[in-house]
Parts: structure tokens; C-alpha cells; sequence
């Protein structure tokens, strides 16, 4: 065995009975500057990704498919959920289209089961896993997702009153836990994928930041 292959089966091992939900927003949509939403097929269609957003959506799938030269920090997921577009939900076909590319790449089917507004019990069934689990959902509904995920335990740095603001795409937070029942870790990264993304995450409460 090949000492990388050895330091991977290790890191497996000790890892066993973590969790860590990686969540993030779909990619750009098109009532910015981005311009015009667009189908895989190159159709005008509002409820789909702009070209950045498609960018970006292929940008996501070098990132998290274990890149050590890209992100050697992040881990490959081994479910991916996207909130699904559907009457009740969120109207929107971009949390699917932005974690396509990276579906095919990792082959891992995408997850369709829940959709916006359901952030209680998806968490309830995101905190029972175990591994690593990739969501891409609307930014409405991103802090009570990550919220509920944690509770009972409070998330302390995410304010109650704060919610994922409109104009960002490029942010990933990161709660863990290193066995089942064990305190939640909350992290937030930079993806830095595309000119233009920030160079910081969320300042979320005023003091210094956490994570890169």
C-alpha cells in the first residue's frame, strides 16, 4: 500500500462516527448583474444558475473532490442534498444545478428528499448521519438550517437574529461533531473560487474570525 493510500485508511479510521454537515448557497442567480438564468441547454429560464453560477457550480466540483492542491481541509462528502424545486418549496432549480457537476465528478447521486421550509426535520435527519454531507439550499433558510442541525446545543457564533445575506455565494460553514451526541463545532471558509469572491467569511458578530 502506498504511504498516501496508508495515511487515507488511517484518517478514515479515526474519523470513524464523525459527522460534519458542509452547508452552502446555490451559485449566482439572475436578478443581479449576473444576467439571464440558463439551462444546461443554454435556454432562457429564471429559476436556473447565470453563466457565473454555472461557473461557480463547476468550480464546487474541483473543490470538494478531494483536491489536496485546491483545499487539502476539505472533505469529500459522501452525500450530497440539494433543495428541490417544487410547489411548497423553493421555486428555484439552482441548489440542484450547482451541485450537479460535482455529483457526476464523485459519482453520488443528488438528494431531492427535502426542499425550503423543512430545515427542522432535514436537520433531525442530517444530525443522525454519519460522514460527511454536503447541502446546497436557498440562503433563506441557511441559518435555521445550520441552527437546527446543533439544537439543542446553541450555535453561539451565529446570532439569533442573523440571516445569510443576499448578495453572497461564496461562503461554506462547516458544523462537526467527532461522535455521535458530541458537542457541535461550527467553522466557516472562504471558497475563493471566482475573481470577485471576498477574501473573508461572515463577520458575524463583530469579533475575529473563524475559519479561513
Amino acid at each position: 500500500m502506498q504511504p498516501g493510500a496508508i495515511a487515507n485508511a488511517v484518517g478514515k479510521i479515526t474519523h470513524m462516527g464523525a459527522t460534519e454537515v458542509l452547508l452552502i448557497r446555490h451559485a449566482e442567480k439572475p436578478d443581479g448583474p449576473g444576467g439571464t438564468g440558463l439551462t444546461p441547454c443554454g435556454h432562457a429560464d429564471p429559476a436556473s444558475l447565470t453563466v457565473r453560477g454555472w461557473q461557480r457550480a463547476g468550480a464546487l466540483a474541483a473543490l470538494f473532490a478531494s483536491n489536496p492542491l485546491l483545499a487539502p481541509w476539505m472533505p469529500s462528502p459522501d452525500k450530497i442534498y440539494a433543495s428541490a424545486f417544487r410547489e411548497g418549496g423553493g421555486h428555484s432549480r439552482r441548489p440542484e444545478q450547482t451541485v450537479q457537476p460535482l455529483a457526476r465528478k464523485l459519482g453520488v447521486p443528488v438528494d431531492l428528499c427535502w426542499a425550503l421550509h423543512q430545515e427542522e426535520a432535514f436537520a433531525d435527519a442530517l444530525a443522525r448521519s454519519v460522514g460527511t454531507a454536503l447541502v446546497c439550499w436557498q440562503h433563506q433558510g441557511l441559518a435555521a438550517l445550520a441552527r437546527a442541525i446543533a439544537a439543542p446545543q446553541r450555535v453561539t457564533e451565529l446570532p439569533a437574529e442573523w440571516s445569510w445575506p443576499d448578495d453572497r455565494y461564496d461562503v461554506i460553514w462547516s458544523l462537526r461533531r467527532n461522535e455521535p451526541g458530541g458537542a457541535w463545532h461550527f467553522t466557516q471558509h472562504c471558497q475563493s473560487l471566482l475573481a470577485g469572491d471576498p477574501d473573508r467569511p461572515f463577520n458575524l458578530s463583530g469579533e475575529p474570525l473563524r475559519g479561513t
